[in-house]
């Protein structure tokens, strides 16, 4: 099996979007570069409910800007909102200013399409002079690439936002980790990285104790800010001077082992009672970050602070990436997260 997945219609593309975000979007204007006959990268919005149409169009070539490969750009449209017989098409404003500043842009609109709860179809053109009818949901979801993402291993979240289940483990796990506290806070930075790298490495099944022993090490900011490091760079011994790094400067990770310490951290969560989980959902935010999934991001970092208001790693996080922020990691494609490789 190669690495390359071929794309030969639009129903393929809109059926790549949501492996590519990790959910199927609602509301929300979805746009894809195009490095000649290749996607490049994918940028996800909230549909402008108000916003100006010509502001709104200056902001998203500004975002696009940044895939300096790019030669075009491609549009999903994902709303509830459907037209009447003779009435123009939703956000029809909006989408005619995305189409005159990226012509300008030199990354002109190749192609558009609307897809709502119960149907797509393509946006540019006069749906009712019969030439692009509404395309059943089915022709995505069945599709051969749907298909064969998933047969790779792909999934992805039917509605947009993250959840996690209440904590249904032992009544008394709270007070395993306040035992295991004193030893971690008195030891060393490298009993923890050693136990957080043999976790990986495993990627698999954790035993109880052990959950309790990293759950303990998350609760110490210094060593939880060198376990973050070491996913990227397992051979740090500290997170000093490691501000590029947590912002993604820099850096070409190793996307497997950023995979599994997302997984990791999801087990983690399972086993951590409400109260204990802030860090680690940080974590797994602050790794979709550095991939490009800015909204799973932020839901982790909303999570965080939930689970332990005034979290501040989750506040610095959520203000970064509410300012629009993308990780330089994430703009250049030879280190750019690739979900298929």
């Amino acid at each position: 099996m190669t690495d390359a997945i071929r794309i030969s219609s639009p129903a393929d593309i809109l059926g790549f979007i949501p492996h590519s975000l990790g959910f199927v979007p609602r509301e929300s204007f979805v746009f894809l570069t195009m490095r000649g006959k290749t996607l490049g990268a994918t940028l996800r919005v909230d549909a402008p409910a108000s916003a100006e149409p010509a502001g709104f169009a200056r902001s998203m070539a500004d975002y696009l800007a940044l895939d300096t490969q790019a030669t075009g750009v491609l549009l999903a449209i994902y709303t509830a909102t459907t037209r009447a017989p003779g009435q123009v098409r939703p956000f029809y404003d909006h989408v005619e200013a995305v189409i005159e500043v990226l012509e300008t842009a030199g990354t002109p609109l190749r192609d558009a399409w609307l897809v709502t709860p119960s149907h797509w179809q393509n946006l540019l053109c006069d749906s009712d002079a019969g030439c692009c009818p509404p395309e059943p949901l089915e022709a995505i979801t069945d599709g051969q690439l749907n298909a064969e993402l998933v047969f790779r291993g792909s999934s992805y979240q039917q509605t947009p936002g993250t959840t996690y289940a209440p904590f249904s483990g032992p009544a008394d796990r709270e007070e395993q980790i306040r035992r295991a506290l004193p030893g971690v806070l008195g030891a060393e930075l490298r009993p923890g990285r050693k136990l957080w790298a043999e976790a990986l490495s495993r990627g698999g099944w954790m035993d109880p104790q052990t959950a309790v022993e990293l759950l303990a090490c998350f609760q110490r900011p210094d060593l939880r800010d060198t376990l973050l490091c070491n996913v990227i760079d397992p051979k740090l011994p500290d997170a000093e001077d490691s501000g590029n790094l947590l912002v993604g400067e820099g850096i070409a990770p190793d996307w497997d082992r950023v995979d599994r310490a997302q997984d990791t951290a999801r087990d983690l969560i399972d086993a951590a009672p409400e109260g204990y989980r802030a860090p680690l959902l940080t974590l797994i935010g602050w790794l979709a970050y550095l991939k490009g999934q800015s909204s799973v991001a932020a839901d982790h970092f909303k999570l965080a602070l939930s689970d332990t208001p005034g979290y501040r790693l989750a506040e610095l996080m959520e203000e970064l990436v509410s300012r629009g922020t993308i990780a330089p990691v994430a703009k250049n494609q030879a280190t750019a997260y690739k979900r298929h490789r």
